[in-house]
């Protein structure tokens, strides 16, 4: 029997709209399966459907499929089209860490109920260029030591990269150099380090006003410093973002005749060359050792002061955190406290 519509009553107050971005809760999919929440995830850390289907090993249609599914069941709209790519609405990022902590756990599901949890543990840790090759080999040798049976995933890169990573959930733990901006992260205090003003051994400069770690001051040292031509780190780098807050005021804006991401590569580039440049001298220890660089001294005590930073660990505090996270942070920190998850 047709039914003829309910005419609202003139005056009366009309029914308020639905949000734009909700997607109405279905009955028949009314609860959350890990299927969806792992799709979910992938889609949201690669940006598209056809990168969380590779990684997946699934259908593109399977992944949509998982997407709407959950969609229905939380009744929010999780992704909008961004170009070729998708991106995530404010909904999916409240979702997201918790979302991760659940596909993660039940990863380790098969190994604790074996008894090994230890299968189950994987971390993902980036480095930054002077932590990769000079602080982490030994870090990650011990941590390997005390859980054998953990698995690590290490990415190198330069400071600002890592805190990218960080802020897309795909890291655990960043181990860093220099100033952090801190909002929505937290920070451990790790270790000191100092950067040091490099040249090859018997470069004009090192002959003229001499080599080693006390300060120099005299406009004449910081004019020739101004007038020299720099190899220096690349931008987002902690390196060359101290080396500029502390030279700036003594050089100004230096000459830059080369820029380059790897510690290693600038230390040669060093010593073939009549360029001098900054790096820290935990990454130089082996080039001054072995005599093929001279530590050029700094430009008065307020600049040796500046060059002297901080490497920290870094995390997301909403970030699930497993006992090998704790264990590597532990291990990092030794007896000092961290902060509580």
């Amino acid at each position: 029997m047709n039914r003829t519509p309910t005419r609202r009553r003139r005056g009366a107050p009309r029914p308020a709209p639905k949000p734009a971005t909700a997607v109405e809760p279905s009955p028949a999919r009314s609860r959350v399966s890990l299927r969806q929440l792992e799709a979910f995830c992938t889609v949201a850390m690669t940006g598209t459907v056809s990168g969380a289907a590779r990684r997946l090993a699934r259908t593109q249609s399977a992944v949509s499929s998982a997407i709407g599914e959950l969609e229905s069941a939380i009744g929010e709209t999780l992704f909008e089209r961004a170009g070729r790519g998708l991106r995530a609405t404010d909904a999916a990022r409240r979702l997201l860490p918790r979302a991760l902590e659940v596909v993660e756990r039940a990863g380790e599901l098969p190994a604790v109920a074996a008894g090994v949890p230890g299968d189950a543990e994987r971390l993902r840790v980036g480095a930054s260029r002077t932590n990769g090759p000079c602080l982490m080999p030994g870090l990650l040798g011990r941590f390997a030591a005390a859980r054998p049976q953990a698995t690590v995933d290490l990415v190198v890169a330069n400071t600002a990269d890592l805190l990218a990573r960080l802020h897309r959930l795909e890291l655990d733990l960043a181990f860093v150099e220099g100033d952090v901006p801190a909002p929505g992260l937290a920070l451990d205090a790790w270790q000191p380090d100092t950067l040091c003003l490099l040249a090859r051994a018997g470069h004009p400069l090192a002959e003229r006003f001499g080599t080693g770690r006390r300060p120099l001051g005299g406009a004449a040292y910081a004019q020739a410093l101004a007038q020299s031509r720099w190899v220096l780190r690349e931008g987002g780098s902690g390196t060359r973002e101290t080396f500029l807050r502390a030279l700036a005021p003594v050089i100004g804006a230096p000459r830059v005749a080369v820029t380059v991401d790897d510690p290693p590569a600038l230390l040669a580039l060093l010593a073939e060359g009549d360029w001098i440049g900054c790096t820290s001298r935990l990454a130089a220890a082996d080039s001054l050792a072995a005599g093929r660089l001279v530590e050029l001294r700094p430009p008065g005590a307020e600049t040796a002061r500046a060059l002297v930073r901080r490497f920290w660990i870094v995390r997301r505090p909403d970030r699930y955190r497993t006992a090998a996270v704790d264990a590597l942070l532990a291990l990092a920190l030794g007896a000092r406290r961290h902060p509580a998850r």
